[in-house]
């Protein structure tokens, strides 16, 4: 079962202490013209009210009250939380963002984060759609949509194998939208993501797609969506043990 806890104010000076002394990786999230952006940030300072981060590069789109997640990697663990710009201020090609503090942080276990395989005897269909563009020439899709199946999940990201026949429709670094519903008595999962990667299978007959869910830690809504992807996970993770023990 992966564990997620919520700290206390106690718990998460520590985190932040901890994250402080070790340079350790965060990354912020946050939507400008209704596309979602990610910056790599270091933790600077804190206190009762603000926590402090160093940006490597310039940060003019953040504005005063923008709402932004935040994903601290720290030993075993991911940490989660949303809060809101308190300020920026630019120092050259970088820039230092202060954050509200937050009420609460959640701890995930970092195995959340490595890809679980679907269970050999269920097919997930997936349904995929273009968010932003499709590509940098002026060519529009024919469909609304494409179908592809998962292969493997995680609290991250996921994979999945798509006919040939579609590849052109899809590109790193794409943004898309994602629905599929993990389990046939489960209500379905609609994701934000972008692609990784794309490659072709040895059967020529599909290709598969990696990509990276957008905007779980941004708000309490969408960790709800990360609470039902862990359990999803979990419960992956349960029946292929018992697929190997029956084998």
């Amino acid at each position: 079962m992966v564990q997620k806890e919520t700290l206390n104010t106690s718990e998460i000076k520590t985190v932040l202490s901890e994250a402080h002394q070790e340079q350790t990786p965060v990354i912020g999230s946050f939507r400008v013209d209704e596309k979602w952006k990610l910056l790599e940030l270091k933790v600077c300072s804190y206190s009762d009210d603000f926590i402090d981060f160093h940006c490597q590069t310039p940060c003019d789109y953040l504005k005063k009250d923008q709402p932004i997640g935040i994903c601290i990697h720290l030993g075993h663990f991911k940490y989660l939380f949303d809060s809101t710009v308190q300020a920026t201020e630019s120092q050259g090609q970088r820039c230092q963002i202060s954050l509200h503090f937050p009420d609460k942080i959640q701890r995930v276990e970092r195995r959340a984060y490595h890809r679980q395989p679907v269970p050999a005897d269920i097919r997930v269909k997936v349904q995929f759609w273009h968010r932003g563009y499709l590509d940098d020439s002026d060519n529009q899709p024919e469909e609304d949509y494409w179908q592809g199946r998962l292969l493997n999940l995680s609290a991250c990201g996921a994979r999945f194998e798509i006919e040939i026949e579609h590849k052109e429709h899809f590109r790193v670094g794409q943004l898309l939208g994602i629905q599929f519903t993990p389990m046939s008595y489960q209500k379905p999962l609609l994701l934000e993501s972008h692609v990784k990667y794309a490659e072709e299978q040895s059967d020529n007959r599909h290709f598969r797609i990696g990509v990276e869910f957008l905007g779980l830690e941004a708000s309490p809504e969408s960790r709800q969506i990360l609470d039902r992807i862990l359990e999803v996970i979990s419960e992956y993770e349960t029946m292929t043990a018992q697929e190997c023990t029956e084998s």
